[in-house]
């Protein structure tokens, strides 16, 4: 009888742990995914900051430079240059270039 009472014993101990085994199994799979989107996350600011940061260097970069672009464009149409001519030689925007001719082509020295 003892024998058969430990037996039973055994298997509601066994029932019981394969439960905690399962809900550990949800709960650990549930943390990856977690995981993966927070790494998924990670990388795409990692992506930004990158990006920003060669933006920040890009306009630091033209700010160090003799001229800037756009007194550059202005020199050159005050000297008759196109907005064509400014968009090949400055790579400025064909806006920007319009914009800047028809503010300062009538100023020409």
């Amino acid at each position: 009888m003892a024998l058969l009472v430990t037996g039973r014993r055994f298997r509601n101990e066994l029932s019981s742990l394969r439960g905690e085994v399962e809900t550990l199994k949800q709960s650990v799979g549930a943390l990856c995914s977690s995981a993966v989107g927070v790494d998924k996350r990670v990388i795409r600011l990692e992506r930004r900051g990158r990006d920003l940061e060669e933006r920040q260097e890009t306009i630091e970069h033209n700010k160090a430079g003799d001229h800037p672009p756009y007194a550059e464009a202005i020199r050159l149409v005050q000297q008759g240059a196109s907005a064509e001519q400014l968009v090949n030689e400055l790579g400025i925007s064909g806006g920007e270039a319009d914009l800047i001719v028809m503010l300062h082509r009538n100023s020409q020295a």
